[in-house]
C-alpha cells in the first residue's frame, strides 16, 4: 500500500506561477492532495490557487516558516512533499524524490542541479550556501550538500514532532538541525532546479537574510551544542585574561611588585567570566541531556 501524500506550497504573493504550478503537481500526483498555504499574500494567490484545484489554508503571520508550522498542524498524511509556489522546483523532480525516498527516512532532501547545464544559482547566493553549510557541518557535524533546499519529503513522525521556531528563509536550516539533533534519519537525493516563472522575483535578500540566518546558526549552536558554545567563549575570555595577567605578574616575577593594577583588576575578572561561562555551558548541556532523553521516550509511543 502506498502511503498518503500531501503536496505543501507556502506562498507569498506568487499569483503569476502558483496556478501553473499546481496544475503541473497536480498531473503528475494524481492522488495526493495539494495544500496552499497563502503566506499574508496581498494579490490573488490564494483565488488562483482554489481555482487550479489546491486546497488553500490562509496564514496572516508573514514567513515561510509561520506558513510550514500552519501545514503542520494541519495535515495528517503519512508524507509531507514540500516545495516552493514559485516554480522552480519541477515536478517532475518531486515525483523523483518521493520514488527514492526511503520510508525508513524521516526527512529527505532534494540536493539541487541546474536543469539541461543551465547554471541558475547567483554566485553570491551559491557562495554563502557552501558557506553556511560548512559552518554547519562544522558545528553539528552534518555536512548538508544544499542546506537551503527547499524541496524535501518529511515522515509523520517528523512533521508531527519537529519544532519550528524561526520565522523566514531561516526554516530550511532549523529543520535540518532539528534532524540532526533529535536524531531523526536524514536522505538526500540529487534532483534538477530551475530558475523562477518570469515575472515572479525572488523574495530573498541577500544581505539582510543572510544576516539573519547567520544569527540563527549561531543561536542553534548555542541552544543544541551548549557546552561547545559556552566552552568557545570561556576559552576566549581565559585567552583575554592571560594576555591581560601577563604584564602585572611578569613584573610581581621582576620586582616583587604589583604595579599594574588595573590589568590585574581586569585578568581576574575575565578568569571569573571564564569560568562562569564554563559552568554555564555544563549546565545547559545537562539541561539538554534531560530534553533529549525525553523527547526519545515520547517518540517511542508515536505511531509510524
Amino acid at each position: 500500500m502506498n502511503p498518503s501524500l500531501t503536496i505543501l506550497l507556502p506562498c507569498h504573493n506568487e499569483e503569476v506561477a502558483v496556478a501553473g504550478v499546481v496544475r503541473e503537481y497536480r498531473a503528475c500526483f494524481p492522488s495526493a492532495d495539494i495544500l496552499v498555504v497563502d503566506n499574508a499574500s496581498t494579490d490573488r494567490t490564494a483565488e488562483l490557487a482554489r481555482d487550479a484545484g489546491a486546497i488553500v489554508l490562509s496564514e496572516s503571520r508573514k514567513g515561510k516558516a509561520q506558513a510550514v508550522l500552519r501545514a503542520f498542524a494541519h495535515i495528517q498524511t503519512d508524507l509531507i512533499l514540500m516545495a516552493d509556489g514559485d516554480g522552480s522546483y519541477p515536478a517532475e523532480s518531486a515525483r523523483l524524490l518521493v520514488e527514492k525516498h526511503d520510508l525508513s527516512s524521516d526527512m529527505t532532501t532534494g540536493i539541487r542541479r541546474p536543469c539541461q547545464g543551465r547554471d541558475v544559482f547567483r554566485p553570491l547566493h551559491q557562495a554563502g550556501t557552501e558557506a553556511f553549510g560548512w559552518c554547519a557541518g562544522v558545528a553539528f557535524g552534518f555536512h548538508s550538500r544544499d542546506l537551503f533546499s527547499g524541496l524535501r519529503v518529511f515522515s509523520r513522525c517528523f512533521y508531527k514532532n519537529a519544532p519550528i521556531l524561526s520565522r523566514g528563509f531561516e526554516l530550511e536550516l532549523e529543520l535540518t538541525v532539528q534532524a540532526v539533533d533529535k536524531g531523526f534519519r536524514i536522505q538526500e537525493i540529487e534532483i534538477p532546479f530551475r530558475e523562477r516563472e518570469g515575472g515572479t522575483p525572488s523574495k530573498l535578500h541577500t544581505v539582510r537574510d543572510g544576516l539573519r540566518i547567520l544569527v540563527n546558526l549561531v543561536q542553534l549552536f548555542r541552544d543544541y551544542k551548549p557546552l561547545a558554545f559556552f566552552g568557545a567563549v570561556s576559552s576566549l575570555f581565559f585567552a583575554c585574561g592571560i594576555l591581560a595577567g601577563s604584564p602585572p605578574v611578569y613584573g610581581y616575577w621582576q620586582t616583587g611588585l604589583v604595579a599594574r593594577f588595573p590589568l590585574a583588576i581586569l585578568a581576574a575578572a575575565l578568569m571569573n567570566l571564564s569560568l562562569f561561562t564554563l559552568l554555564t555551558g555544563f549546565i545547559a548541556q545537562s539541561n539538554l541531556r534531560h530534553h533529549r532523553e525525553a523527547f526519545q521516550v515520547m517518540l517511542r509511543n508515536f505511531p509510524r
